[in-house]
């Protein structure tokens, strides 16, 4: 791998920070989920007022969802960069740019793979 210790470094600090607050982020979802009318909704009185507050209550979900997604993303990068695999395309393994991962901290493609990837799922 051609990324050297400090740069390493720099990546795992992005990734621990990132960890942090996506993990406080969903705890703090999940306890909101808990308890019974935390959400700050007024109290429903009819069906419209219903709709509104479950379709508020499937976004805080997709939220939540996304969040730990991603949390689970990050805490892959950080196995990786644990092992010694970080930084390395699964596909073709060549090395991922210092650059990309700077950006995409958890990527696990180099740009090329990345991108027929995508093309290959968009046609299914």
């Amino acid at each position: 791998m051609s990324l050297d210790p400090s740069k390493l470094s720099e990546l795992d600090q992005l990734l621990q920070s990132r960890e942090a607050e996506l993990a406080a982020a969903a705890h703090a979802s999940r306890e909101e989920f808990a308890t019974p009318g935390s959400h700050g909704w007024p109290e429903v009185k009819d069906s419209v007022e219903d709709g509104d507050a479950r379709m508020m209550d499937s976004l805080d979900l997709m939220q939540l969802q996304r969040q730990e997604a991603e949390l689970s993303q990050v805490r892959a990068a950080r196995q990786r960069l644990a092992e010694g695999s970080y930084g390395t395309c699964e596909d073709c393994g060549r090395d991922i740019p210092f650059e990309r991962l700077k950006i995409v901290p958890t990527a696990r493609y180099c740009v090329q793979d990345e991108e027929r990837r995508e093309k290959a799922a968009a046609a299914r």
